[in-house]
């Protein structure tokens, strides 16, 4: 599934525009933290060429731009663009998903499904869990 579509899911799940900005910008963060861990391994000449580069602070959005292509490309080579799309798009799935598994403990907590008031009451007070409902 493509990310045009997935967002179409997450609106139709309730997410406001603002809130599935947020989320785009989660993913994107994910996919640089994922693309440096991939790095972290690499030869030290490349390490060197990346710092270099960013050392900088970007003084505007194509400056941040290059700098996040260089360190997705140095992780992933030619694909480095497929790949970072792919990230973001597992990203926003896996938010899908758990939005419906948290969309359909709800409702079945509503008719009074006895498992779901359990699992529910044994999550009060959790903040991830009021997180989530935030976003909802």
């Amino acid at each position: 599934m493509d990310i045009e579509q997935i967002k179409n899911e997450l609106r139709s799940a309730g997410f406001t525009e603002n809130k599935l900005n947020e989320l785009l910008e989660l993913a994107s963060q994910e996919a640089v933290a994922t693309a440096l861990d991939v790095l972290k391994d690499s030869e030290e000449e490349t390490l060197d060429e990346i710092s270099a580069q960013v050392q900088n602070p970007p003084m505007n959005e194509d400056d941040a731009l290059k700098q996040l292509n260089l360190i997705f490309q140095k992780a992933y080579g030619d694909n480095y663009e497929a790949k970072r799309l792919e990230l973001i798009a597992q990203y926003l799935q896996q938010t899908l998903e758990e939005t419906k598994a948290a969309q359909d403990l709800l409702t079945r907590y509503q008719a009074g499904d006895p498992t779901a008031v359990a699992t529910i009451k044994a999550q009060e007070g959790n903040p991830d869990v009021q997180k989530l409902v935030d976003m909802m």
